[in-house]
């Protein structure tokens, strides 16, 4: 994940910023931060699955 990312999820759920906050302290606009957001969530939810683990649980 970049550090653009990192940063809108780290403001957005860790400091519980609302979008326009964080478009104002970034200056970017509130598009560019839900764009991020959303890449980042892409990111994260394919950096902790684990497919095989999943599979071996759903068998249990």
């Amino acid at each position: 994940m970049d550090i653009q990312q990192r940063t809108v999820i780290v403001l957005y759920y860790f400091q519980e910023m609302k979008i326009d906050e964080i478009a104002n302290v970034l200056h970017v606009n509130e598009g560019t931060v839900k764009t991020r957001l959303h890449r980042a969530r892409i990111r994260l939810s394919k950096l902790v699955s684990f497919p095989d683990l999943n599979t071996k649980v759903a068998q249990l």
